[in-house]
């Protein structure tokens, strides 16, 4: 049952073709946000020999546009529900254009840190302004294979950051791929501007009051939105360690050189975004078949992270062909886990005017895994002379998370006030 809010964004979608172009910008923005996370996964066993650093500092690096990203998910969402996805859009992607324009310039590490800050600042309303535009302009049936589709945007920026940043990298230095980088995205953030418009019910609301304290309280007593925390937690830990170690990981275990493990990596993402796309729209027609039930959603999400848990295999693989299929299969199911589980909660959230807030409060948590993830696994590969503890810890947490759904993902999230 939609509320009248709900019916209304959904009669007004169904005549608006150009909430497609939407979603595509969207899709964009997911490319060129993960081809800068890209370069710097590529880019980091050049970019540790300049500034000579250790795999536990390099972990550090990894994890540095995470501290900024963790601290602003919340504030600058808040933000986007009482302004807008237009401005909080292109002014978000702008900034992480500039650091990464900044970043191609640097001297010293310290320096190269603050640019990786600045670009934390820029990312931290993104997943809040897809939420957002999905919420307003997709049908709550397509919901889900709609955010998949985006969110593959994430694979395909990995997938090109990745194969484009190791043959930029090979034929002028990885300060280029950056500066390269950050000219994209400032042109997006023209076209975003240019483009975007809110609903028109929306845009004739009275501003709405922000989020409070007991509304987020009420977050937590929330069974069903725990449950689907939970899964955001996990998801994100796995996500960082593949995005921010997966080249080195594949030098350290297939002894190949920078521009053969930009190839491989690219052919993991690619397949993983392909994949992702089939299992979501195969699980939602299975699931949907008869009627659409939200909650049921939390079948298509234990499932997924069931499949991504085979990234538990690894350590019993140490050829190219099995590794490289083991990651591309884990990779796809965990798109689409994560598809699912966004869908999830932009469906069960009954105040859809917050739900750029709500995605910032799911990620303030997640990504205190996500920060963790990239330093605990240098300590790991430091100290142990391998990945295996890491795709291991991985794999128990993905099927505990599929469980947690199951049993507490049911009922709509309600906020009072």
């Amino acid at each position: 049952m939609m509320t009248g809010d709900a019916a209304t964004s959904a009669r007004e979608a169904r005549t608006v073709p150009s909430r497609y172009v939407f979603f595509v910008l969207v899709f964009l923005m997911y490319v060129i946000s993960y081809g800068g996370r890209a370069a710097l996964s590529i880019a980091l066993p050049t970019l540790g020999k300049e500034f000579t650093l250790t795999p536990v500092q390099m972990g550090w690096v990894s994890s540095s546009f995470l501290w900024s990203y963790f601290l602003l998910n919340l504030p600058s969402t808040i933000v986007l529900d009482m302004v807008g996805a237009r401005v909080i859009g292109s002014l978000a992607v702008s900034v992480w254009s500039l650091a990464m324009l900044l970043g191609g310039m640097v001297h010293n590490i310290t320096q190269f840190l603050m640019t990786r800050v600045l670009l934390g600042i820029g990312e931290a309303p993104t997943f809040g302004v897809g939420a957002t535009v999905v919420r307003n302009w997709a049908l709550p049936r397509e919901r889900g294979s709609v955010m998949t589709v985006l969110l593959t945007g994430m694979q395909l920026g990995l997938a090109g950051g990745t194969i484009a940043g190791a043959y930029l990298i090979t034929l002028f230095g990885w300060r280029f791929e950056f500066v390269a980088l950050g000219g994209i995205g400032l042109l997006w953030a023209v076209v975003w501007w240019l483009v975007y418009r809110d609903p028109a019910q929306k845009a004739t609301a009275p501003r709405r009051e922000p989020i409070s304290l007991a509304q987020i309280r009420d977050l937590f007593r929330s069974s069903s939105f725990i449950g689907i925390l939970t899964v955001q937690c996990t998801q994100n830990y796995l996500n960082f360690l593949v995005m921010s170690w997966m080249p080195l990981y594949l030098m350290h275990e297939l002894h190949i050189d920078t521009t053969g493990t930009g190839t491989r990596t690219a052919l993991c993402y690619l397949s993983a975004a392909i994949g992702a796309i089939i299992i979501v729209r195969v699980f939602e027609q299975v699931v949907f078949r008869n009627e659409i039930h939200p909650p049921r959603r939390r079948y298509i999400v234990a499932a997924c992270l069931t499949g991504a848990s085979t990234i538990g295999l690894l350590p019993h693989f140490h050829t190219m062909a099995p590794i490289l299929l083991v990651l591309s299969v884990s990779l796809a199911c965990l798109i689409a886990a994560n598809g699912a589980n966004t869908a999830l909660l932009t469906d069960l959230v009954e105040d859809g005017q917050k739900i750029g807030t709500v995605t910032g409060v799911t990620l303030t948590c997640s990504n205190s895994l996500g920060l963790l993830s990239p330093i605990l696994t240098g300590y790991i590969v430091f100290y142990t002379g391998s990945f295996d503890m890491a795709w291991y810890m991985c794999a128990a947490a993905l099927i505990m998370a599929a469980l947690v759904s199951l049993m507490l993902v049911r009922a709509p999230i309600r906020m009072k006030g």
